[in-house]
Protein backbone atom coordinates (compact mmCIF):
# COMPACT_ATOMS: atom_id res chain seq x y z
CA UNK A 1 0.00 0.00 0.00
CA UNK A 2 1.38 3.33 -0.93
CA UNK A 3 2.79 5.43 1.76
CA UNK A 4 1.41 8.66 1.10
CA UNK A 5 -1.99 6.90 1.16
CA UNK A 6 -1.67 6.60 4.70
CA UNK A 7 -0.60 10.07 5.99
CA UNK A 8 -1.85 11.07 9.00
CA UNK A 9 -5.11 12.94 8.06
CA UNK A 10 -4.31 16.06 9.81
CA UNK A 11 -1.32 16.12 7.71
CA UNK A 12 -3.51 16.88 5.01
CA UNK A 13 -6.10 18.42 6.08
CA UNK A 14 -6.31 22.14 4.99
CA UNK A 15 -2.98 21.66 3.36
CA UNK A 16 -3.49 18.55 0.53
CA UNK A 17 -2.87 21.44 -2.33
CA UNK A 18 0.49 22.14 -0.53
CA UNK A 19 1.56 18.50 -0.43
CA UNK A 20 0.84 18.58 -4.14
CA UNK A 21 2.72 21.69 -4.42
CA UNK A 22 5.46 19.84 -2.56
CA UNK A 23 5.30 16.91 -4.46
CA UNK A 24 4.96 18.43 -8.12
CA UNK A 25 5.88 21.75 -8.23
CA UNK A 26 9.64 24.00 -8.40
CA UNK A 27 11.38 21.29 -10.29
CA UNK A 28 12.28 19.66 -7.33
CA UNK A 29 12.63 15.47 -6.33
CA UNK A 30 9.44 14.68 -5.89
CA UNK A 31 8.70 15.88 -9.46
CA UNK A 32 10.72 12.08 -11.37
CA UNK A 33 11.75 10.34 -8.03
CA UNK A 34 12.67 6.96 -8.55
CA UNK A 35 11.05 3.67 -7.58
CA UNK A 36 12.22 2.47 -4.42
CA UNK A 37 12.10 -1.17 -4.03
CA UNK A 38 8.83 -2.91 -3.32
CA UNK A 39 10.36 -5.64 -0.93
CA UNK A 40 11.52 -3.05 1.46
CA UNK A 41 8.15 -1.53 1.70
CA UNK A 42 5.77 -4.12 3.49
CA UNK A 43 5.95 -5.16 7.46
CA UNK A 44 4.38 -8.27 7.21
CA UNK A 45 2.21 -9.86 10.17
CA UNK A 46 4.75 -12.14 11.54
CA UNK A 47 7.67 -9.72 11.63
CA UNK A 48 9.83 -10.26 14.23
CA UNK A 49 12.32 -7.05 15.48
CA UNK A 50 16.06 -7.45 15.51
CA UNK A 51 16.82 -6.38 19.26
CA UNK A 52 20.52 -5.65 18.13
CA UNK A 53 20.61 -1.72 17.45
CA UNK A 54 24.36 -0.35 15.98
CA UNK A 55 24.95 2.71 16.64
CA UNK A 56 26.88 4.78 13.61
CA UNK A 57 28.49 7.71 13.75
CA UNK A 58 25.86 9.42 10.85
CA UNK A 59 23.44 9.05 13.81
CA UNK A 60 22.25 12.05 15.17
CA UNK A 61 22.49 11.83 19.22
CA UNK A 62 21.88 13.38 22.55
CA UNK A 63 23.94 12.22 25.51
CA UNK A 64 26.98 10.29 26.64
CA UNK A 65 28.05 7.72 23.68
CA UNK A 66 29.11 5.32 26.68
CA UNK A 67 25.84 6.06 28.84
CA UNK A 68 24.79 2.17 29.93
CA UNK A 69 21.25 2.73 28.46
CA UNK A 70 20.17 3.70 24.59
CA UNK A 71 17.80 4.78 23.53
CA UNK A 72 16.11 5.00 19.99
CA UNK A 73 13.49 6.91 19.22
CA UNK A 74 11.77 6.33 15.31
CA UNK A 75 9.78 9.75 14.73
CA UNK A 76 8.61 11.53 12.03
CA UNK A 77 8.39 15.28 11.34
CA UNK A 78 4.75 15.25 10.67
CA UNK A 79 3.64 13.25 13.44
CA UNK A 80 1.76 15.37 15.99
CA UNK A 81 2.08 12.28 18.40
CA UNK A 82 6.16 12.55 17.98
CA UNK A 83 5.64 16.71 18.80
CA UNK A 84 3.96 15.68 21.64
CA UNK A 85 6.72 13.11 23.25
CA UNK A 86 9.17 16.07 21.76
CA UNK A 87 7.25 18.49 23.92
CA UNK A 88 6.49 16.66 27.11
CA UNK A 89 8.37 13.74 27.23
CA UNK A 90 11.72 13.76 26.17
CA UNK A 91 12.67 17.04 28.13
CA UNK A 92 12.15 15.43 31.03
CA UNK A 93 13.76 11.78 30.31
CA UNK A 94 16.45 13.67 29.61
CA UNK A 95 16.65 15.97 32.98
CA UNK A 96 16.24 12.65 34.56
CA UNK A 97 18.72 10.08 32.75
CA UNK A 98 20.80 11.92 30.28
CA UNK A 99 21.84 14.50 31.85
CA UNK A 100 22.74 12.11 34.77
CA UNK A 101 24.86 10.28 32.50
CA UNK A 102 22.42 7.20 31.80
CA UNK A 103 21.05 7.09 28.79
CA UNK A 104 21.96 8.13 25.43
CA UNK A 105 19.18 9.02 22.85
CA UNK A 106 20.02 8.47 19.43
CA UNK A 107 16.96 10.21 16.81
CA UNK A 108 16.19 8.35 13.57
CA UNK A 109 13.27 9.05 10.93
CA UNK A 110 11.04 7.43 9.90
CA UNK A 111 9.21 8.71 6.82
CA UNK A 112 5.43 8.80 6.35
CA UNK A 113 4.98 10.82 3.18
CA UNK A 114 7.26 12.75 1.22
CA UNK A 115 7.01 16.22 3.36
CA UNK A 116 9.29 13.52 6.14
CA UNK A 117 11.89 12.89 3.15
CA UNK A 118 11.77 17.15 2.31
CA UNK A 119 12.22 17.71 6.20
CA UNK A 120 15.01 14.89 6.48
CA UNK A 121 16.75 16.48 3.72
CA UNK A 122 16.51 20.08 4.35
CA UNK A 123 18.06 18.84 7.63
CA UNK A 124 21.00 17.63 6.26
CA UNK A 125 21.76 20.45 4.01
CA UNK A 126 22.19 22.28 6.87
CA UNK A 127 25.22 21.83 9.42
CA UNK A 128 25.36 18.92 11.21
CA UNK A 129 25.35 20.46 14.94
CA UNK A 130 22.01 22.00 13.13
CA UNK A 131 20.10 19.20 12.39
CA UNK A 132 18.57 18.54 15.46
CA UNK A 133 17.84 21.91 16.47
CA UNK A 134 15.78 22.10 13.35
CA UNK A 135 14.16 18.50 13.91
CA UNK A 136 13.46 20.02 16.62
CA UNK A 137 11.22 23.07 15.66
CA UNK A 138 9.58 21.54 13.05
CA UNK A 139 8.27 19.31 15.46
CA UNK A 140 7.80 22.10 18.10
CA UNK A 141 5.83 24.53 15.53
CA UNK A 142 4.48 22.00 13.48
CA UNK A 143 1.16 23.52 13.28
CA UNK A 144 2.58 26.74 12.20
CA UNK A 145 4.70 25.18 8.77
CA UNK A 146 1.84 22.59 8.53
CA UNK A 147 -1.21 24.33 8.54
CA UNK A 148 -0.86 27.47 7.20
CA UNK A 149 -3.78 29.42 6.14
CA UNK A 150 -2.17 29.85 2.50
CA UNK A 151 -2.05 25.90 2.47
CA UNK A 152 1.32 26.17 1.31
CA UNK A 153 3.56 23.75 2.91
CA UNK A 154 6.67 24.36 0.84
CA UNK A 155 6.22 27.98 2.27
CA UNK A 156 6.17 26.28 5.60
CA UNK A 157 9.21 24.28 5.50
CA UNK A 158 11.13 27.57 3.42
CA UNK A 159 10.48 29.79 6.59
CA UNK A 160 11.83 26.93 8.89
CA UNK A 161 14.30 26.52 7.12
CA UNK A 162 15.38 30.44 6.68
CA UNK A 163 15.06 30.14 10.46
CA UNK A 164 17.56 27.57 10.94
CA UNK A 165 20.23 29.87 8.48
CA UNK A 166 19.23 28.20 4.85
CA UNK A 167 18.84 31.12 2.08
CA UNK A 168 16.12 30.48 -0.09
CA UNK A 169 18.55 29.45 -2.98
CA UNK A 170 19.97 26.85 -1.05
CA UNK A 171 16.53 26.09 0.18
CA UNK A 172 15.46 25.34 -3.87
CA UNK A 173 18.90 23.80 -4.59
CA UNK A 174 18.91 21.10 -1.46
CA UNK A 175 15.19 19.96 -2.32
CA UNK A 176 16.34 19.07 -5.72
CA UNK A 177 18.87 16.35 -4.41
CA UNK A 178 17.00 13.15 -5.61
CA UNK A 179 19.88 10.68 -4.51
CA UNK A 180 19.70 12.01 -0.99
CA UNK A 181 15.92 11.67 -1.24
CA UNK A 182 16.17 8.28 -2.46
CA UNK A 183 18.67 6.67 -0.06
CA UNK A 184 16.71 8.49 2.92
CA UNK A 185 13.47 6.64 1.98
CA UNK A 186 15.68 3.17 1.96
CA UNK A 187 17.52 3.84 4.96
CA UNK A 188 13.37 4.75 6.60
CA UNK A 189 12.32 1.28 4.55
CA UNK A 190 14.90 -1.10 5.55
CA UNK A 191 14.41 0.39 9.27
CA UNK A 192 11.02 -0.37 8.99
CA UNK A 193 11.41 -3.91 8.18
CA UNK A 194 14.11 -4.60 10.43
CA UNK A 195 12.30 -3.25 13.74
CA UNK A 196 8.62 -4.53 12.72
CA UNK A 197 7.76 -0.47 12.52
CA UNK A 198 4.69 0.11 12.12
CA UNK A 199 3.65 3.51 13.97
CA UNK A 200 5.17 6.25 15.41
CA UNK A 201 6.99 7.42 17.34
CA UNK A 202 8.70 3.88 17.96
CA UNK A 203 10.98 3.39 20.66
CA UNK A 204 13.62 0.78 20.91
CA UNK A 205 15.42 0.33 24.51
CA UNK A 206 18.79 -1.36 24.56
CA UNK A 207 17.39 -2.56 21.00
CA UNK A 208 14.04 -3.70 22.42
CA UNK A 209 11.37 -2.25 20.71
CA UNK A 210 8.56 -0.55 22.71
CA UNK A 211 5.98 1.21 21.62
CA UNK A 212 1.99 2.80 22.09
CA UNK A 213 1.34 2.27 26.48
CA UNK A 214 5.00 1.82 26.56
CA UNK A 215 6.01 4.96 25.92
CA UNK A 216 4.21 6.90 28.35
CA UNK A 217 6.31 8.42 30.45
CA UNK A 218 5.26 6.73 33.81
CA UNK A 219 6.19 3.40 32.17
CA UNK A 220 9.38 4.33 29.82
CA UNK A 221 10.99 5.93 33.34
CA UNK A 222 10.05 2.04 34.76
CA UNK A 223 11.91 0.76 31.68
CA UNK A 224 14.82 2.82 31.60
CA UNK A 225 15.82 1.93 35.28
CA UNK A 226 14.72 -1.85 34.80
CA UNK A 227 17.66 -1.45 32.25
CA UNK A 228 20.03 0.53 34.64
CA UNK A 229 19.68 -1.96 37.28
CA UNK A 230 20.26 -4.78 34.60
CA UNK A 231 23.42 -3.36 34.14
CA UNK A 232 24.69 -3.10 37.77
CA UNK A 233 24.30 0.90 37.47
CA UNK A 234 22.63 3.33 40.00
CA UNK A 235 19.79 4.69 39.30
CA UNK A 236 19.63 8.78 39.40
CA UNK A 237 16.71 9.83 42.13
CA UNK A 238 13.16 9.77 41.06
CA UNK A 239 11.07 11.43 38.54
CA UNK A 240 9.31 14.10 40.36
CA UNK A 241 5.29 12.98 40.20
CA UNK A 242 4.28 16.49 39.21
CA UNK A 243 6.57 15.93 35.38
CA UNK A 244 5.97 12.37 34.97
CA UNK A 245 2.09 12.65 35.55
CA UNK A 246 1.01 15.92 34.93
CA UNK A 247 -2.08 16.36 32.42
CA UNK A 248 -1.33 18.58 29.15
CA UNK A 249 -2.98 21.40 30.97
CA UNK A 250 -0.15 21.78 33.35
CA UNK A 251 -2.10 20.57 36.88
CA UNK A 252 -0.14 17.47 38.18
CA UNK A 253 -1.93 14.48 38.61
CA UNK A 254 -0.26 11.85 41.01
CA UNK A 255 1.38 8.65 40.09
CA UNK A 256 -1.33 5.33 39.93
CA UNK A 257 -1.85 4.61 43.38
CA UNK A 258 -0.86 7.48 44.93
CA UNK A 259 -2.61 9.39 48.19
CA UNK A 260 -4.87 12.83 46.81
CA UNK A 261 -2.67 15.37 47.80
CA UNK A 262 -3.07 16.31 51.35
CA UNK A 263 -5.79 18.66 53.17
CA UNK A 264 -4.82 22.27 53.53
CA UNK A 265 -3.99 23.24 57.07
CA UNK A 266 -7.43 24.98 57.69
CA UNK A 267 -9.10 21.75 57.28
CA UNK A 268 -10.80 22.16 53.97
CA UNK A 269 -10.81 19.26 51.88
CA UNK A 270 -8.14 18.28 49.42
CA UNK A 271 -9.25 18.73 46.02
CA UNK A 272 -9.53 15.93 43.54
CA UNK A 273 -6.86 14.85 42.01
CA UNK A 274 -6.69 14.20 38.22
CA UNK A 275 -6.40 11.50 36.30
CA UNK A 276 -2.71 10.94 34.80
CA UNK A 277 -3.07 11.32 30.91
CA UNK A 278 -3.48 8.35 28.68
CA UNK A 279 -0.51 7.90 26.30
CA UNK A 280 -1.47 8.52 22.62
CA UNK A 281 -1.68 6.00 20.24
CA UNK A 282 1.41 5.88 17.86
CA UNK A 283 0.48 7.18 14.78
CA UNK A 284 0.31 4.88 11.77
CA UNK A 285 4.02 4.25 9.60
CA UNK A 286 3.18 2.02 6.44
CA UNK A 287 6.46 1.76 4.38
CA UNK A 288 7.67 4.43 1.97
CA UNK A 289 6.59 4.61 -1.49
CA UNK A 290 7.49 6.55 -4.54
CA UNK A 291 6.02 9.92 -4.48
CA UNK A 292 2.85 10.17 -7.22
CA UNK A 293 3.50 11.69 -10.49
CA UNK A 294 3.09 15.34 -10.88
CA UNK A 295 -0.25 16.77 -10.45
CA UNK A 296 -1.67 13.67 -9.44
CA UNK A 297 -3.65 14.00 -5.98
CA UNK A 298 -2.49 11.97 -3.33
CA UNK A 299 -4.76 9.20 -1.72
CA UNK A 300 -6.32 10.43 1.25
Amino acid sequence: MAWIQQTDKRVLAGGGLALLLLLGGGGYYFLNSAKIDDSDQQVTADCVPSTTVDVKDTDFTIGDKNAPVTLVEYMSQTCSHCAEFRKEELPKIEDTFVKTGKLRVVIREMHRNNVDVAASVLGRCLPREAFLPFTDMLLLEQQTWMMREDNDIVAGLREMARRAGMSSTDFDTCLKKQDLATQLAKESNAAAKTYCITGTPTLLLNGKKIEGMGTALEELDKSIRGELKKAGVAEPPAMPVDAATAPADGAAAPADGAAAPAAPADGAAAPTAPAATPAPAATPAPAVAPAAPAGKKPGK
